[in-house]
């Protein structure tokens, strides 16, 4: 069993080396500034949220994620006159992907320029600069004797690898709907720089195109069909296929800092059904859940993954 469990994670590895590397997030339903920079500064507050993910549980070396991120809208004295004028949003956010001996640790600062098609309408574009760290942990990797100096993943033995990142995304927004497109790891950055290698890894560039609207059911409930689609090179186009429902307790129209409660599902195509539920209380305080069933092949040696995210709104 050990040994079936060694050769999975290598198959994990190699997929993850090749194809996907951003870490994977349920919660993007309710923080989709960690899929398109061109978010920042989007409901005028300053948000602050911190979400923890425990991917494929009960499978020894799965991926865990955490990250802090945080934005707001600046000048807001200007953005909250009646007039329709552009403004700029800016944030960050920090995060570290655990996945077997590997590690990806990063901080990303960011900008966008929210530009008003008309009264409801604007466009935005935005830019996620900073750093990024790549750590391999050969002591992790256990192989029968004598193989740690003949296999070509171990025999070069630890590193730690710095790198710039960069990544860009547009988005269309307005009470009603959005759109947006992202393309992450621009530069396409060699992860390890070393002699013995003649093909190093690289940062791969990662494509999210996201869309939904929402229906006004009542005074109170609003539904919001969604869609993400990621691609990244050689893996196979995934799509997630979203619905949440909110109900706010107002007796007024309807704003992103009512008080409400939501639930959600979401369809990951190869992957996994997501459930999602969560609240928001007093105001600014903001607390969700994501569950996700596995239904790849994975289902047969997890009990799915899970996700949360603490968020706090300050006017």
């Amino acid at each position: 069993m050990k040994n079936y469990i060694l050769i999975c994670c290598f198959l994990l590895m190699g997929s993850v080396a090749v194809a996907q590397q951003k870490a994977l997030y349920s919660q993007y339903m309710t923080n989709y500034f960690l899929i398109n920079p061109a978010v920042s500064g989007l409901e005028k507050d300053w948000n602050f949220k911190a979400g923890y993910r425990n991917q494929w549980t009960g499978f020894e070396g799965a991926p865990k994620t955490y990250y802090l991120s945080g934005e707001t809208a600046l000048f807001k004295r200007s953005i909250r006159s009646k007039r329709v004028q552009p403004y700029h949003g800016a944030g960050g956010y920090v995060y570290t992907d655990q996945t077997g001996p590997t590690t990806r640790t990063g901080l990303l600062l960011s900008y966008a320029y929210h530009v008003p098609i008309n009264r409801k309408i604007y466009l935005s574009s935005g830019v996620f600069a900073g750093v990024q760290q790549f750590r391999f942990d050969a002591n992790k990797i256990h192989l029968a004797e004598g193989s740690d100096e003949r296999d070509p993943v171990t025999q070069g033995g630890s590193f730690n690898s710095f790198m710039p990142d960069l990544s860009v995304g547009t988005y269309i927004h307005s009470d009603e709907f959005y759109a947006g497109v992202s393309l992450f790891q621009v530069l396409g950055n060699k992860i390890a720089k070393r002699d013995d290698v003649e093909d190093p890894s690289r940062l791969a560039r990662h494509l999210f195109v996201s869309g939904g609207y929402k229906f006004e059911v009542n005074r109170n409930i609003v539904v919001t069909p969604s869609v993400l689609l990621k691609y990244v090179s050689p893996a196979p186009l995934q799509a997630d296929l979203n619905v949440k429902g909110a109900y706010h307790f107002t007796k007024r129209r309807k704003t992103d800092d009512d008080d409400m409660v939501w639930a959600g599902i979401s369809y990951r195509t190869q992957d996994a059904v997501v459930g999602l539920v969560g609240l928001q209380f007093m105001k600014q305080y903001e607390l969700s859940y994501t569950y996700d069933i596995t239904v790849s092949p994975m289902r047969h040696y997890s009990a799915g993954s899970h996700e949360i995210m603490l968020g706090f709104r300050m006017r």
